[in-house]
């Protein structure tokens, strides 16, 4: 009799806690979102101050030529623009960058890469090829 008057006891408890737990919403932190809500307004993204680094450069150059080499021109084409931002020297970084453009058929695109490579390295001994290549595209745009 004692055995059942406990076990009633503790189910009277249990469920009464149960019914409380299911009306009360949760209290504490709010669930954190997996993905992006697109309604949600961004703040204005801020240019960050990239240092130059050869070895990152080097690094999404070889993950750019990766990309390329199974014809997916537009993550090579990111790849090379990473590139060209760690090390706004490097003229290897351009010519892959344009290549990978003129795949994609973006002229304009790659015809402003090859003049800020000019802009950029005006002392650079690559510069009359990156001055032949923005000629060869200005004629294939017609301007």
């Amino acid at each position: 009799m004692r055995c059942l008057s406990l076990v009633l006891a503790f189910s009277l408890v249990f469920a009464s806690v149960a019914a409380q737990q299911q009306q009360e919403p949760p209290k504490g932190r709010k669930p954190v979102l997996i993905r992006d809500d697109p309604n949600e307004k961004k703040p204005e993204e801020q240019e960050m101050v990239i240092q130059p680094n050869p070895k990152l450069s080097a690094e999404s150059i070889t993950v750019g030529d990766f990309y390329f080499r199974r014809d997916n021109y537009k993550a090579a084409a990111e790849r090379y623009r990473e590139a060209v931002k760690y090390n706004p020297k490097s003229a290897e970084a351009y010519e892959k960058l344009i290549r990978s453009l003129e795949k994609q058929k973006a002229f304009e695109e790659a015809l402003t890469v090859c003049e800020q490579f000019v802009a950029t390295n005006p002392s650079a001994k690559e510069i009359g090829k990156f001055q032949e290549r923005a000629t060869e595209m200005k004629s294939k745009l017609g301007h």
